[in-house]
């Protein structure tokens, strides 16, 4: 199973979008394969409610373009309109500063969230071992290198309080993310019957055990567990409902 897609951006750098293949596998009708090699962006937008990616006629995917709203993308905005840049600049159609507003917007963005899985860590409800499998990127901060290596060097490593925990599994995270796209681009539907509909499109994807009431367990995990998560895709659907 093919997780998440590399976008190559106009200029040559690369974006990387870490989710469950079943957000994006109807970009290339169902070949989950041809998501492991990147595809290449023509043209980038900053738009009001996120980015717009143009795709390279040459990459022959199921749409020209996608849209796609990141998490905290309204901070990012009114951030750089506090810093002075009018939002008719940064809503402008130039694609070489839409390209830099979206490298800034990841470095912005990863620098945030390091900080806030630090305080995590710390606070015992990460470990080092889990933010490498969910947000491999913040490695690369210098302020969370620095508390990583001060970690490893005093033999500190903060370790997670104590209780059963939870093993990550991948296919109930696509599964509950295919509920929650199907919740999105349907309108008037009930998240239950988005995870009926989920269930009956990926069957593979359900475990053994859940063969007796697969969309209720689909649904209670989604509201006790993923929501919650670093695999969250709450937000996801609530912009449907704005």
């Amino acid at each position: 199973m093919v997780y998440g897609f590399k976008l190559q951006l106009p200029e040559g750098s690369f974006l990387h979008f870490f989710m469950p293949s079943v957000l994006v596998s109807d970009l290339t009708n169902g070949d989950e394969e041809k998501l492991r090699q990147p595809l290449k962006v023509h043209d980038v937008r900053i738009m009001e409610n996120g980015f717009q990616f143009i795709f390279d006629k040459n990459e022959k995917l199921s749409v020209a373009f996608i849209r796609h709203k990141p998490e905290f993308f309204d901070e990012y905005l009114s951030l750089l309109v506090a810093q002075g840049v009018p939002l008719s600049l940064i809503l402008d159609s130039n694609t070489v500063r839409a390209t830099r507003g979206v490298i800034l917007y990841c470095n912005w963005k990863t620098h945030r969230i390091a900080a806030k899985l630090e305080r995590e860590i710390r606070a015992g409800m990460r470990t080092f071992e889990e933010v490498r499998t969910t947000h491999n990127e913040v490695f690369m901060v210098p302020s969370f290198q620095k508390f990583f290596t001060e970690c490893f060097m005093t033999d500190t490593m903060p370790k997670a309080k104590k209780g059963k925990r939870r093993t990550h599994d991948p296919y109930i995270e696509a599964l509950y993310a295919l509920a929650c796209r199907i919740y999105r681009e349907t309108l008037r539907l009930s998240f239950e019957k988005a995870c009926e509909a989920a269930v009956e499109q990926r069957p593979d994807l359900v475990p053994l055990s859940w063969r007796e009431d697969p969309v209720g367990n689909l649904k209670r995990e989604a509201t006790r567990y993923w929501d919650k998560s670093a695999y969250s895709q709450l937000s996801l659907r609530q912009s449907r409902d704005k």
